[in-house]
């Protein structure tokens, strides 16, 4: 039969997942000649054969591709017979006009652990061992294509046993970039407080398992950055770290050793443990067990507790030589500073937190935090976006210019796109900061450099005073986009559904804060929006923050502003509330309020949810963001009656001072669980109705949610109960976070595509 030949081209996650090796062997398979490299953002193959083993190597090559691998699209054409005499794996090259996919980090692999159990394996409890389908990725590359020298593993030459394996296209460590083992790779290391080294490799394990045991807070060194780490089953160790940190209520994560482990102390779903199981190994977040046997001081207040299972060999090994089966694992780093990931940093920035520190001596190339996922109204639900999925690829339902979102001043990300491919970044976290503006802008260079797109179009918050929209001002110049925050919501939940670019919806934005256009704060909105624009078509009541932002740290502020109308003076004096500086201040604040000076004015759906708070005495103090309505949540959770709460609207405005009031006059009647529920459930109702409203005013059929609110499962779910009931199409956040972290992706789309719609 005749020989024919043909030039493949494979886009995607194709590099450093283990690709060419898998080609090459379904090459040999098929008994096909030619050769298979890296070229840029795909992988190029050459194969000579003929007809039918053609035709089997690329059903193979969709259908049986590695595991972290993934395939965007396959290009084949006719290409010359050249007459190879063998297949083979060809150096790199480097293509600068292309973009990148670089692969997530993820879960060390069962062959992996297998091979660190093993006594006879040279690998045998060494804590770095990888292979194609497992370990560090994201965070050790700096530069493409993906290969040894552009990664953190340079400064480790192979010893003559990994070499060969690199070299064997059998050998599931064919190419594995980051393969190593005890001879030639990275080395833990258990150092006190002042860097004097106490024990080396798995000694360094055991010493370190028995301090955590005995109270310790130890520093350990991971994939992407460093975790605080303590004994969960220990209430003198966690309030330790709470002190240390300056966090008296911030829930804590924990990593369990095993599933088995989590049911002991959360209620699981199989959906919720096939999460913790996966190759990202996410933290989810779950409810609860009644008989919580961990200390109380994780998650106080909280129904809900945030898991991750081990997902390097660090991890497991801790495990192993440890007689606590669950940790506190959280982030180490100073409030609203970046998570610290160099040694030198560490043993100086967290001295008066940490009492020993487990240190490796490779480089962490780009900081990646612990991704979080909630089940909220029967899908699972990113809070934050980061580790095991960054930087994967978002699909665009239509092409833009090339352009980057540089995201909002909280919980931010940054997003570059180009064509139908966004590629959203890690978290980065609060650029109010100085250290967080600068790590911001260090993401947005190395980024750009990693997937090679030079922004034309530069998408920003509408907030004049934010970092990120300064920065973006002088870097963009005249090429800056101003995009409202919470039209961004919007846009980042349509692009998130792949709507097409003629849609329009009805979009809900429940949030905190956003800059409005008409200057006040907004985050109780219902915008009708397309890609090119939108317009607010309702909203919540504006209220009165007396003494402006701190009303959002102090909720009997926010109350004493809600109720300001409605109340008698004495009425606002006789509230149980919590001031800082005691009735002086309640006296400034209704001062303020009366004379109308130094006050913020906010459609905010959060601020009406910790009013709640404070009214019914479940919080009066925002020590973390989030935390009043939390904690709201967590009380409606143990209702058993919803009382009915009046709906009141008027021209497209929800009266929220109604509504508190209503609240207020039924505090001495019902169960503080059963108004916590009440509120929440009114406050839904109202806003669904809104939206359909105004959906049937436009005669739009999809009405959408988005914002930090939509967190709230009961929320969430009540809205999507009113919408659906009432004939509607109701969509909400699949791959990217409805908070903040998702504000980025709308910014860019909106930015990228606004010369090309208009």
């Amino acid at each position: 039969m005749q020989t024919q030949c043909r030039k493949i081209n494979v886009s995607g996650v194709v590099q450093g997942v283990g690709f060419r090796p898998f080609v090459y062997n379904v090459a040999i398979e098929n008994g096909l000649c030619g050769y298979v490299k890296n070229a840029g953002n795909e992988v190029e193959i050459v194969a000579e054969g003929e007809k039918e083993e053609l035709e089997r190597f690329l059903h193979n090559l969709y259908f049986k591709k590695p595991t972290l691998s993934q395939i965007d699209q396959i290009r084949t054409k006719v290409f010359p017979v050249s007459g190879f005499s063998d297949f083979s794996i060809l150096n790199s090259e480097q293509d600068e006009t292309t973009n990148s996919i670089i692969p997530p980090d993820t879960a060390i692999c069962s062959d992996c652990l297998q091979d660190m159990y093993n006594s006879k394996d040279r690998h045998y409890h060494y804590p770095f061992t990888s292979c194609t389908n497992c370990g560090p990725r994201y965070s050790l590359v700096s530069s493409l294509p993906f290969d040894r020298e552009n990664t953190s593993m340079l400064e480790f030459p192979l010893c003559p046993e990994c070499g060969l394996d690199y070299k064997i296209p059998s050998d599931r460590r064919f190419h594995a970039q980051a393969t190593c083992c005890p001879n030639c790779g990275p080395v833990l290391s258990f150092t006190n407080g002042s860097g004097d080294v106490l024990a080396s490799g798995h000694d360094a394990i055991i010493k370190c398992s028995e301090l955590i045991d005995d109270g310790s807070i130890v520093a350990v060194k991971g994939y992407g950055g460093f975790h605080l780490v303590c004994d969960a089953n220990s209430d003198s160790a966690v309030l330790k770290l709470r002190n240390s940190l300056d966090r008296p209520a911030q829930p804590f994560a924990v990593m369990a050793k095993d599933v088995g482990t989590v049911c002991s102390f959360a209620s699981i779903s199989a959906d919720e443990s096939s999460l913790l199981l996966s190759r990202q190994r996410p933290i989810v977040v779950l409810d609860k067990s009644d008989d919580l046997s961990l200390s109380c001081h994780i998650t106080p207040d909280l129904h809900n507790i945030g898991v991750m299972l081990p997902y390097s060999g660090t991890h497991h090994l801790l495990f192993d030589n440890s007689d606590t089966d669950v940790y506190v694992m959280t982030s180490a780093n100073l409030p609203g500073l970046p998570m610290v990931t160099d040694n030198g940093e560490a043993l100086s920035h967290l001295e008066r937190i940490a009492d020993h520190y487990l240190l490796h001596n490779y480089a962490i190339r780009n900081r990646t935090d612990d991704t979080v996922i909630r089940s909220v109204n029967g899908r699972m639900a990113f809070i934050r976006r980061s580790r095991g999925f960054v930087p994967e690829r978002i699909e665009l339902p239509f092409p833009i210019e090339p352009a980057i979102g540089v995201g909002p001043e909280l919980n931010t990300t940054v997003t570059l796109a180009k064509k139908n491919n966004a590629y959203i970044s890690q978290y980065i976290g609060n650029t109010r900061h100085f250290e967080t503006a600068q790590y911001h802008k260090q993401v947005v260079l190395n980024l750009g450099q990693l997937t090679k797109i030079e922004p034309g179009l530069w998408g920003c918050d509408l907030h004049p005073e934010f970092n990120t929209t300064r920065f973006a001002q002088e870097t963009g110049g005249d090429d800056t986009v101003f995009v409202q925050h919470h039209y961004a919501h919007i846009v980042s939940l349509m692009v998130d559904n792949l709507l097409p670019v003629d849609s329009r919806i009805i979009g809900i934005a429940l949030d905190g804060a956003g800059y409005g256009e008409n200057g006040t704060i907004w985050g109780g909105e219902i915008l009708e929006a397309t890609y090119s624009g939108y317009e607010r078509t309702a909203h919540l009541m504006e209220q009165p923050m007396p003494g402006g932002d701190v009303a959002a740290t102090y909720p009997s502020r926010m109350l004493l502003g809600m109720l300001h109308d409605v109340l008698e003076p004495k009425e606002l004096r006789d509230l149980p509330l919590y001031f800082k500086h005691g009735e002086p201040e309640r006296n400034i604040a209704l001062d303020q309020l009366e004379k109308g000076i130094n006050l913020a004015r906010t459609s905010s759906a959060a601020r009406v949810l910790d009013s709640a708070a404070a009214l019914l005495g479940v919080s009066h103090y925002r020590s973390y963001q989030g935390e009043p309505a939390m904690k709201l949540e967590s009380v409606a959770k143990k209702s058993l009656h919803n009382v009915d709460l009046p709906v009141k609207c008027k021209r497209g405005v929800l009266d929220t001072t109604s509504l508190l009031y209503d609240l207020y006059e039924r505090t001495d009647t019902y169960a503080v669980c059963d108004l916590a529920y009440s509120i929440e459930d009114t406050l839904a109702f109202g806003v669904a109705e809104l939206a359909i409203s105004s959906a049937k005013k436009r005669n739009i059929d999809v009405i959408g949610l988005s914002g930090g609110v939509a967190y709230n499962e009961h929320i969430t779910g009540r809205i999507s109960e009113v919408v659906k009931d009432a004939g509607f199409e109701f969509i909400t956040h699949k791959k990217i976070p409805c908070g903040d972290g998702g504000v980025s992706l709308g910014q860019v789309v909106v930015a990228g595509s606004s010369e090309r719609i208009s």
